[in-house]
């Protein structure tokens, strides 16, 4: 089986901001926003956290939002969405989650008009179970749907960048390919790893 970065958690320990029981943040490679676009990666190797069941979503539910919580507090609305299986850099459970005061709602559903609106973010196991492939997506109010489409590798970042004015950057390995880019992602990394670990603790 080949190796998973989400997996090694040994060589994240300067960019690991907190855990729970079943999660952690870091900060991505290819920062979206000017700072606290993080990742919520599933300590288990999953396809994506529809497979983690209704009682773990529910109890990873309590730590995504203490971790929306901090990223807001310091960087404004968030976005959260993730790549159920398809469009996936990394084969492994990840929602991001990124500072935005744009909706993209109206562009995915225009684009992409089957989905399911959620009550909860543990009715993503019934999403799962029926379709597999899907592409989660909240809002800053916190409205869930779940897109049954397919999607191309870094879909939702190409999408919400372009919404936020920074094009450029929703491809990240291509970003971080011009070496002024990479050290301002680097120093946005930084800073956001400070930032939130004085909300979040270790």
């Amino acid at each position: 089986m080949k190796s998973c970065s989400f997996c090694d958690r040994d060589t994240k320990k300067t960019r690991i901001i907190a855990e729970s029981k079943s999660a952690y943040i870091m900060p991505t490679f290819g920062q979206i926003s000017d700072g606290g676009h993080v990742l919520l990666i599933s300590k288990e190797h999953l396809p994506c956290f529809g497979a983690l069941g209704r009682k773990g979503l529910e109890e990873l539910d309590v730590f995504k939002k203490k971790v929306e919580g901090a990223v807001r507090k310091n960087y404004g609305p968030t976005v959260c969405f993730e790549h159920g299986i398809i469009g996936q850099t990394v084969p492994h459970a990840h929602f991001q989650i990124l500072p935005s005061s744009t909706d993209l709602f109206q562009t995915l559903s225009q684009k992409y008009p089957f989905y399911r609106k959620l009550g909860n973010l543990a009715d993503l196991e019934g999403v799962y179970n029926d379709r597999r492939v899907y592409l989660y997506y909240e809002n800053q109010e916190n409205k869930k749907f779940a897109f049954i489409m397919d999607a191309i590798p870094q879909y939702m970042r190409f999408v919400a960048a372009e919404a936020i004015g920074n094009a450029p950057r929703g491809d990240w390995k291509a970003w971080r390919a011009d070496p002024d880019c990479a050290r301002k992602d680097d120093e946005l990394i930084l800073e956001t790893v400070r930032e939130l670990k004085r909300e979040l603790g270790k």
